[in-house]
This record gives C-alpha cells, sequence and structure tokens, in this order.
C-alpha cells in the first residue's frame, strides 16, 4: 500500500510540477499552453485526491492521514531530488510510477 501511494505521490508531484511555465519549458521544447498547464495541474491534484481516498481506505481515519502525509513528503521529496539532478529522466521515472500504480491498485482492490 505505501508503495501504491508512494508511486501516486510521484505521478502527481510530476503533473503538478509540469503545469509550471517553468517545468514544462525544462523538459519539453514545445512552448507552454496555459490550457494544458491548467489541465496538468488538474490532474495532480485529483491524483492527491485518490492517493488520499486510498490511504484512508485502507487504514481508516486513524492512521490513513498520517501514511498519506509521510507518502506525500517521500513522494515530494524523491520528485525534487529527480528534477532536480536528472531532469530528462523524471518524465520516464514518472511514467514508470503511474504503470506500477495502476499494476499495483487492482491487487491492493481486491
Amino acid at each position: 500500500m505505501l508503495w501504491l501511494g508512494f508511486s501516486l505521490g510521484v505521478a502527481a508531484w510530476c503533473l503538478l510540477s509540469l503545469g509550471l511555465e517553468k517545468h514544462h519549458r525544462q523538459l519539453f521544447a514545445r512552448a507552454f499552453d496555459p490550457r494544458r498547464g491548467r489541465w496538468l495541474r488538474a490532474a495532480g491534484w485529483l491524483l492527491l485526491v485518490l492517493d488520499f481516498a486510498l490511504f484512508v481506505e485502507g487504514w481508516g481515519w486513524s492512521q490513513g492521514p498520517v501514511f498519506w502525509c509521510a507518502a506525500l513528503m517521500l513522494s515530494a521529496l524523491a520528485w525534487t531530488l529527480l528534477m532536480t539532478l536528472a531532469p530528462r529522466a523524471s518524465t520516464r521515472v514518472a511514467i514508470a510510477s503511474v504503470v506500477s500504480a495502476l499494476v499495483l491498485m487492482p491487487v491492493w482492490m481486491g
């Protein structure tokens, strides 16, 4: 469950950062479109809400938010270090984290 939360957190931070003009230009050669940025940020926030719901579903209201905050901090740290040290590889890592989350979600849910 923690890996699922961590990987969704990395994907959410990826979408949130790519919704900003600076990071979008850093990773892609094309111009920044503000509408695309809004969609990327909205998708990032949606992933964070889904991540929170999964933690509350898994551990209840007493422990779920605590574990969610821990996974959120670790994923934010990992994404920040990745964007700083290897910005070109960061999108591949984010895609791999989404794929691992999609693989793990059915295993965890059922």
